[in-house]
């Protein structure tokens, strides 16, 4: 399985704290079925100074790759969680930010950002400098006020979106989450795990609770799109 969102690396964010947490995570991971992760640390544009960013990260990633090498462990790649701003559709540094290289773009939103320049904004993004958007946990902006239209938005405009494993068991996210899984939207499924002890990787969990709740289908449907996906972006089989 690919795991499209993860905070694995050692002490760049509020994720792992360390590479003995790293590397435990990735044991875990491995227990879970996930063969293949992205390490997708966050990136907030207006706080922090992008060649900064991308040096402290890609040190982090190079020293837990290299730990991780010919080891049966779940293969990483580097990419980040950008949260938007503003001027997102103009920018011309994005493909730094990419996951692995690829035209793909993991994007945080807020609940106060779902707008009509939002929406311009991911359509520069995608028909001008060629990177498409993913959504990152979409049905976290479930209390903003413009959330139908985020979701007719990505329907309509085919933008892929993420949610989290473990929100399937959080009371909040039913109604939304049914709404997603009942619609056309090309759904990802990743973890977004921080650290072992409060937000651990439960793909699994949520595989088998998607399939009693809503159907062998639908959890074919994620499996598919998310693996198709990872694919894409590593240019590898996924298992």
């Amino acid at each position: 399985m690919f795991d499209i969102h993860s905070h694995i690396l050692p002490a760049v964010d509020d994720g792992a704290k360390d590479i003995k947490e790293s590397l435990e995570l990735l044991k875990m991971m491995k227990a879970d079925g996930i063969t293949h992760v992205m390490a997708t640390p966050h990136f907030y544009p207006q706080d922090t100074d992008l060649d900064e960013f991308l040096s402290t990260v890609t040190a982090a990633f190079e020293n837990l790759k290299k730990l991780t090498e010919n080891t049966d462990l779940p293969k990483i790649y580097l990419g980040c969680e950008l949260l938007y701003f503003d001027s997102l559709g103009q920018s011309t540094s994005l493909e730094k930010l990419c996951l692995n290289e690829s035209d793909f773009l993991l994007l945080e939103l807020t609940e106060h950002c779902i707008n009509d320049k939002l929406f311009d904004n991911i359509l520069s993004l995608r028909d001008e400098i060629g990177i498409t958007p993913i959504i990152a946990h979409i049905e976290r902006y479930c209390r903003g006020k413009n959330y139908k239209k985020l979701l007719k938005f990505v329907n309509e405009e085919k933008i892929p979106v993420h949610i989290n494993a473990a929100s399937f068991f959080v009371p909040l996210y039913k109604r939304p989450l049914k709404k997603l899984l009942n619609s056309d939207v090309t759904v990802l499924l990743g973890t977004d795990t921080h650290s072992c002890d409060l937000r651990p990787p439960c793909m699994t969990e949520a595989l088998n609770f998607i399939e009693k709740k809503y159907g062998t289908q639908c959890k074919n449907r994620i499996v598919r799109h998310t693996k198709h996906l990872g694919q894409k972006i590593t240019d590898k089989e996924i298992i």
